[in-house]
């Protein structure tokens, strides 16, 4: 796989396909020149597919003839700091729309490459990566127990992480989604996690969050998840106080309302009475006695499901009650690095 010097943040990527196709999803961080918009894109398919090629071409040539000096003008203003970068351009397959702005950029003096096979070939390089990942690690346990804050200490101390529910913008349960935050799509979620992996060692460990499949309103990618399920993992636990005190500083600033209704999408596992005792905690700001009765559901999802997803090599097991215990476990889980 040579596509890596590609990835190494020098280079602005342009993604050159219809709006549509690029809000469903793209290469992280590229910027969307379109060549063609929504409507032209669809005209030009038909014509492709009951006129043949040359048909096809003939009309994207009209269709963009006024639209080329205005597309080296949003080049132009895409550059970041005023200087002139090396420009990979790309679309669905790394054919005509590519290499027509390739070639029209070239004659206004950039330096430019079409990333060889397109945005269909990025998404494949997700099995690629993982063919070529030595280790990956999982810390796992019930609700509340402090893994994500675990990882963030693990990044900030070097070591290889990717924060799933960062990328997918919500944490995971009922109550998980990020205020002001919409999730991406499933699709663009696993163009973050191909992004994550191109910047890690593959020869060294990378650290995880278990999650179960979905999170939120998108799905982990299979092959990743398939992963997921035979790594090796840390069993994470939390006295209940604590658990019940980081839930409380992560939520805090949930409305009532969205509380209210997060409660009632677990009702029917919850039950109605455990539901509306809940709700009545909300309501009168007893929100501790609100996430007691939230973990009764939680941590029975959790005896249930973690022993048949999860099925690799419990490394250790780990009691993370105050915050002096991270140094003793970034010591442990560094020699994994070794």
């Amino acid at each position: 796989m040579n596509t890596m010097p590609l990835f190494d943040g020098q280079r602005l990527w342009i993604d050159v396909r219809s709006p549509k196709e690029y809000e469903r999803g793209h290469i992280p961080s590229a910027v969307n020149i379109p060549l063609f918009d929504d409507r032209e894109r669809a005209l030009v398919g038909t014509a492709y597919a009951h006129k043949g090629r040359k048909a096809a071409i003939s009309l994207g040539l009209k269709l963009i003839a006024h639209r080329l000096p205005l597309l080296e003008a949003q080049i132009e203003n895409s550059m970041r700091g005023g200087y002139t970068r090396p420009l990979v351009i790309y679309c669905a397959r790394g054919g005509m729309r590519s290499s027509s702005v390739a070639w029209l950029l070239r004659l206004y003096g950039y330096d430019v490459s079409v990333y060889p096979g397109g945005y269909k070939s990025y998404r494949g390089l997700l099995v690629q990566l993982l063919q070529r990942c030595r280790r990956i690690v999982l810390l796992e346990g019930k609700t509340g127990v402090g893994k994500t804050h675990i990882l963030k200490a693990l990044a900030g101390s070097g070591l290889q992480v990717i924060d799933l529910e960062n990328l997918a913008k919500h944490r995971g349960s009922a109550f998980g989604y990020y205020p002001d935050q919409s999730q991406p799509t499933t699709e663009m979620l696993s163009n973050e996690i191909i992004s994550e992996l191109l910047k890690m060692d593959p020869d060294r460990p990378i650290f995880i969050e278990s999650e179960s499949k979905r999170i939120g309103s998108v799905d982990i990618p299979d092959s990743f998840f398939e992963r997921m399920k035979t790594a090796d993992f840390v069993r994470i636990s939390s006295p209940m106080e604590q658990r019940i005190e980081r839930i409380l500083n992560d939520y805090r600033s949930i409305p009532i309302e969205k509380l209210q209704s997060a409660f009632d999408k677990i009702s029917r596992r919850l039950g109605a009475e455990r539901t509306r005792d809940a709700k009545v905690a909300t309501e009168r700001g007893e929100y501790r006695e609100a996430i007691g009765l939230a973990l009764k559901y939680y941590d029975k999802a959790y005896c249930a499901s973690s022993k048949k997803l999860f099925r690799g090599n419990e490394l250790f097991q780990f009691e993370f009650g105050q915050e002096g215990d991270l140094s003793s476990l970034i010591e442990r889980l560094s020699s994994l690095d070794l």
